[in-house]
């Protein structure tokens, strides 16, 4: 609902289910050049924290990597087109047998 825009962004709660939606559907890391992660394979905390650290988003208090402010980021890029996504309806299929 978040990607599509029925439902804000500037509402969630935890956007890191949404960024890991995305994250599973698109090659973000290769698209945004993002450096690699500490473990074997990236989440969508690692995204948010590459992202984070690629834009300079920074905590007030503890300076530390601001990955809230990215996933907003991140999810609004994908909700304005700047980020393609493209899905297909339920029960949709590419060569009909008709």
């Amino acid at each position: 609902q978040v990607l599509a825009g029925v439902y804000p962004i500037s509402q969630l709660q935890e956007p890191y289910t949404a960024v890991g939606y995305l994250g599973s559907r698109l090659a973000l890391p290769p698209l945004l050049q993002l450096r690699p992660p500490n473990g074997p394979a990236w989440t969508a905390w690692d995204l948010c924290e590459a992202w984070a650290e690629q834009r300079g988003y920074r905590t007030a208090r503890a300076a530390r990597s601001d990955v809230h402010r990215a996933a907003n980021a991140l999810l609004r890029s994908a909700a304005e087109g700047r980020l393609r996504l493209c899905l297909r309806p339920p029960g949709f299929t590419e060569h009909r047998g008709e």
